[in-house]
């Protein structure tokens, strides 16, 4: 979606439209797919600064940590990004012309709305399997900690004088 930002300089402007991201990859024990995302974008044009407010939602299909099913998920943007022609300022995004797209920016807020951990509703994790076990952390240093290594029983009998 492209973005004029002299369209802005009119305070009743608002830019309200869908974006596909169908076409682009994620990771795939992360993110399977990002769905529909509809968008609503509002700002404000400053001489060096141009604001904008995006309000939005958008359908993720994530993996679920447990049990590796896709699950749904409804994403929900309300952010506000600043952009500027000046290369001096890290805190604001650079552009090189008025009219850019919005696309990749609109991608970054989404994907840091999803949750490190996608966990499906009802999913538990399993206790065990074919050659696995879950232990807690307590569980598995304790057990590691009363191990003997046999490694070095053969060390015992050399003698030292």
């Amino acid at each position: 979606m492209k973005v004029n930002r002299y369209l802005f300089k009119n305070k009743d402007y608002v830019l309200e439209g869908d974006i596909d991201y169908s076409n682009v990859s994620f990771d795939p024990s992360h993110i399977r797919s990002i769905g529909l995302t509809h968008i609503k974008i509002t700002g404000n044009d400053y001489d060096e600064l141009f604001v904008v407010n995006v309000v939005g939602t958008a359908e993720v299909v994530g993996v679920c940590a447990y049990s590796l099913e896709d699950v749904l998920l409804k994403i929900k943007i309300n952010d506000t990004l600043t952009f500027t022609f000046e290369e001096e300022d890290e805190d604001v995004i650079h552009i090189d012309n008025p009219i850019f797209e919005i696309d990749p920016y609109i991608l970054d807020l989404i994907i840091s709305e999803i949750p490190l951990k996608i966990v499906k509703p009802g999913a538990k994790l399993p206790e065990a399997g074919d050659g696995y076990r879950v232990m807690s952390e307590d569980e598995y240093l304790k057990e590691n900690s009363e191990k003997k290594d046999h490694r070095w029983d053969k060390l015992d009998d050399i003698k030292i004088d």
